[in-house]
């Protein structure tokens, strides 16, 4: 009997050390959660409390929430007010996670001024007005799970901006880029390219005209000519430097380059990066991964694959593949997904190239259909691809950072049911799982379930009665964040670490 007790006594204790509840609270009136964003420089969750807002007809102007005070949690659960008892609209942080802006004043909107808080303390306000016209959307955005998406356009960002954060701006500046004409619509190939630097403490915009980079490099008669001509966008890097992101790839369609232009804020060339990637006897197709929506929703050769850039420099380059050639724009039977690993000078290190013996992913037609994703995860990489058709399924690879090695591929099924949807919350997801009654996910989430044993049985204690529970999840290399809510009485935060 003693050695039962024992057993059950060192099970809890592994069960409790491999998870924490980092914040557990009560809905309150005019002071429930709004949104959440994962810092992966800071290592901390950040919780926006505000309350819903009242809307009338949906267009591309609504403000679903207003913000009114954010906190952030590291991974013992230790709290920290980054503001309070404000009222804001859609909280952005810089690419240095120390600073924040977001639409304020009276009436809060997309037409609102934007407001700056410049390492957390208030710097002041800018017209809305006056920073549109310096033309911010080829710098992209990232939404609540730090996954970046390449020139997001104007009015793509309004309607979902509640979801995604633009990411034009550090501690000092906030930029963008006009032609010779101060206009917002640039033909890369003909027009003269302008820096629109807004100096943040200074209160004033300066224009710069840009070094441009080597445009023979993306034209030729080897080369795909994409439907939008050459185009690019763009990735702040730290406050004193940012990357011009442009593509090719071959008519074969089995090479491809990324080529990264790092610029400083005077707008002039620092550095030339290639990316160059082969796949040999297998074809580059278009894949959903955050990269090459323009502002016509045309996808382009940027569509073709995405890049992550940890901390060391180092640059992951992640997409998927067919085995049969085909018109870059036209359906496709995907076979695997591939990542190269470079250095931070454009040196392959290691590609990893995998085929995905999946009946059901093969078949899919569209790149539409599905969502790639690379995170970091407990040191290695985590590769998914989700796909929402007749069937919906992730399938999902951990793969080793140091040697490009897939230490672990599984493939995971749900359901989406519409009767979980809602129009405002905290957290809207729709899919779900027959053993897991009244209990709404995103599709990575089923991919943390089978990564993690202890998130899964925490999951089975939830009673099946009641309001519906909608769950979120973050990988880190703090572990998985588990983000829970009824959407009416509470929320809760946790991490597992398994």
């Amino acid at each position: 009997m003693k050695r039962i007790l024992f057993s059950i006594a060192l099970f809890s204790s592994v069960y409790l050390s491999a998870q924490t509840v980092i914040v557990e609270e009560k809905y309150e009136k005019k002071n429930e959660p709004t949104g959440y964003r994962y810092l992966p420089n800071s290592k901390k969750l950040v919780i926006f409390k505000g309350e819903t807002a009242p809307v009338g007809i949906l267009d591309g102007e609504t403000i679903f929430f207003v913000t009114k005070s954010a906190y952030s949690f590291d991974e013992k659960g230790s709290k920290s007010a980054l503001f309070e008892n404000e009222k804001l609209g859609n909280c952005t942080f810089s690419v240095t996670e120390n600073s924040f802006k977001a639409y304020g004043g009276d009436k809060i909107s997309t037409r609102s001024d934007l407001k700056y808080y410049l390492n957390n303390v208030y710097n002041g306000s800018i017209k809305k007005d006056d920073i549109k016209k310096i033309n911010n959307n080829y710098f992209g955005a990232v939404n609540s799970n730090n996954q970046f998406k390449q020139r997001l356009g104007e009015s793509l960002g309004s309607l979902f901006f509640y979801s995604t954060f633009y990411n034009s701006f550090n501690d000092f500046y906030d930029l963008g880029f006009t032609n010779q004409k101060g206009k917002d619509k640039i033909n890369f190939e003909k027009d003269e390219l302008y820096l629109e630097v807004f100096d943040l403490k200074a209160n004033q915009k300066n224009r710069v005209k840009l070094d441009t980079p080597k445009l023979d490099l993306l034209k030729g008669n080897s080369l795909i000519e994409s439907t939008e001509g050459v185009t690019f966008s763009c990735r702040i890097k730290t406050n004193d430097t940012f990357d011009m992101v442009t593509k090719s790839i071959s008519n074969d369609l089995n090479e491809t380059a990324i080529y990264k232009t790092t610029y400083d804020m005077q707008g002039k060339r620092i550095k030339d990066t290639a990316l160059k990637l082969n796949l040999k006897d297998n074809f580059f197709v278009l894949s959903s991964c955050g990269a090459g929506y323009v502002d016509n929703f045309v996808w382009d050769v940027q569509a073709v694959n995405n890049y992550y850039e940890d901390s060391n420099g180092d640059i992951y380059v992640y997409g998927i593949y067919t085995n049969k050639k085909s018109k870059i724009h036209k359906g496709f039977d995907p076979v695997g997904f591939y990542i190269f690993k470079f250095d931070k000078d454009g040196n392959k290190i290691w590609e990893s190239i995998n085929p995905l013996k999946d009946k059901y992913f093969e078949d899919v037609c569209c790149g539409l259909s599905f969502k790639l994703n690379l995170f970091e995860y407990n040191g290695k990489l985590l590769f998914t691809n989700s796909v929402n058709e007749a069937t919906e399924f992730s399938n999902y690879a951990v793969v080793d950072k140091t040697s490009g090695t897939v230490l672990k591929m599984n493939r995971v099924d749900y359901n989406n049911t519409t009767s979980f949807a809602r129009t405002r919350a905290f957290i809207n997801n729709t899919y779900d799982k027959r053993d897991l009654k009244n209990k709404a996910f995103s599709p990575v989430s089923f991919v943390a379930m089978d990564l993690s044993p202890t998130m899964d049985s925490y999951l089975k204690t939830i009673p099946s009665k009641g309001n519906a529970v909608y769950f979120e999840t973050i990988f880190s290399n703090q572990g998985i964040w588990l983000i829970e809510t009824d959407n009416k009485e509470y929320y809760k935060v946790l991490l597992f670490k398994d």
